[in-house]
């Protein structure tokens, strides 16, 4: 197995060039830094489930993986680069007890599916001289990381119990670590092989929790930068025309070409209409 991230550094020398390339933030440069050819979007992918009901109890009669794209046009809107989630789930109610129907799962925010992770960094590989050599960036307030995760369990009685959980850094080594500071956002970095990433059991050698990715991610020759924004449902990638070109036709990974100027907040979708809670 490839060598587990080493970190966090000591420093964040690495990741001084980011802020002052930075553009407005909830748009396109604003999550990866300007001046790259070209972006794109990635949509983190869906999980459907169609139930049915024997007397009290829910059935799952299918399960799938789904793309934005599918569902939206389930739901009759429009698959655009800068569509949202809500949008396009166009006032969809996932069926409640006893209603039999498909339920939607919203896509992970803040973070890549574990295989689609592997299947995007396979493609980023092959777009950098130094594979080997990449920052992977960790925002520093998940509850895991600074050990305000708590696990839930539940008696026979119905009693409620809390008990924390441990971080998985030991937390003097995590609170001597420089911090890179983006607008609102403080992370830790740690050295990374890409490799890595596309391996089983990645998050239990590193110590991360097992559906987090890392929310920046890039290599020491800059030849391409991704985000996983903490509270988007979809990643950010800059790189070459090359690089877009190939995410965007893989076939394995959902992704579309973006402009800079973007607007990836719940307001950039003019295509679809806008729940009213929005």
């Amino acid at each position: 197995m490839t060598t587990p991230l080493e970190g966090p550094l000591a420093d964040s020398e690495s990741g001084l060039w980011i802020p002052g390339s930075l553009a407005r933030p909830g748009t396109v440069t604003g999550t990866v830094p300007a001046g790259f050819e070209a972006y794109a979007r990635i949509f983190h992918p869906v999980h459907a489930r169609l139930m049915e009901w024997d007397r009290d109890y829910p059935v799952p009669v299918q399960s799938r993986t789904m793309q934005w794209r599918d569902l939206a046009e389930t739901r009759g809107t429009l698959a655009h680069p800068l569509m949202q989630w809500n949008s396009i789930l166009a006032g969809y109610r996932n069926p409640v007890w006893n209603e039999p129907g498909w339920q939607y799962e919203d896509p992970l925010v803040g973070a890549l599916a574990a295989g689609c992770l592997a299947e995007v960094v396979r493609i980023l590989s092959s777009h950098t001289d130094s594979p080997s050599a990449c920052i992977a960036g960790l925002w520093e307030g998940w509850g895991w990381v600074s050990g305000a995760a708590v696990n839930v369990t539940v008696d026979s009685e119905g009693h409620t119990y809390e008990e924390p959980l441990p971080p998985p850094f030991h937390q003097d080594t995590v609170a001597g670590a420089a911090r890179l500071e983006l607008p609102g956002r403080k992370y830790l970095l740690f050295n990374a092989d890409l490799a890595v990433f596309t391996e089983p059991g990645w998050h239990e050698a590193s110590g991360w929790d097992v559906l987090q990715s890392p929310n920046l991610l890039w290599p020491e020759d800059r030849a391409w930068f991704l985000a996983s924004e903490i509270d988007m449902d979809s990643t950010i990638v800059g790189g070459s025309a090359a690089l877009i070109g190939q995410l965007v036709h893989s076939g394995s990974v959902e992704a579309l070409p973006v402009p800079a100027d973007g607007d990836i907040t719940h307001q950039g979708d003019v295509l679809n209409e806008r729940p009213d809670w929005q």
